[in-house]
């Protein structure tokens, strides 16, 4: 049985495979903060070191689709505690999207794989064109879920969504 070729192709700007794993423990482990630490009781150490195991796991084993267990975590978290502030419910929204679509790409990706910067950069901006709506839609969702919106939160809202709308529109093109 012969081994399969290997191809080996030059690429203009790439990213390794280890950078988007990277980012990928970074997200997971911001997701799960930000669902962890609002209000209500902060989990257990025995709790919090499962956390860590599922964040390894999830970026040695990117193939397993361990960043959706992640997402759920974090959502069982806010059904069973405490409504969230505005500025949380967005930061999550943002972070759950990043977190599944770094997660899809480490999963297509092997330990030596490049990623060419472009095929990045083209994924982050159909991301930030669906952020638009989904923070508009966060936004409503806490509106009808009663909670009482701070002076600070309108202002950070919008702040966020305008942020979303410039990367949507600034983010490179692909050429062809």
């Amino acid at each position: 049985m012969r081994a399969a070729p290997e191809v080996t192709l030059d690429l203009d700007r790439a990213v390794p495979a280890w950078a988007i794993r990277a980012v990928l423990a970074v997200l997971c482990a911001a997701t799960l903060a930000v669902a962890f630490l609002g209000s209500g009781p902060r989990p257990h150490a025995v709790l919090v070191a499962a956390f860590v195991v599922l964040v390894g796991a999830t970026v040695v084993l990117p193939g397993l689709g361990l960043a959706a267990l992640v997402v759920l975590v974090a959502a069982t978290r806010l059904l069973v505690g405490d409504p969230p502030a505005l500025g949380a419910v967005m930061l999550l929204v943002l972070l759950v999207h990043l977190t599944l679509w770094t997660g899809a790409v480490a999963a297509r990706t092997s330990r030596r794989t490049q990623v060419e910067l472009a095929v990045l950069s083209g994924g982050l901006r159909d991301v930030a064109v669906v952020q638009v709506g989904a923070q508009v839609l966060a936004v409503v969702a806490t509106l009808l879920a009663g909670a009482s919106l701070g002076e600070g939160d309108v202002w950070r809202a919008v702040a966020l969504v305008a942020a979303i709308v410039v990367a949507a529109v600034l983010l490179p093109r692909p050429s062809a």
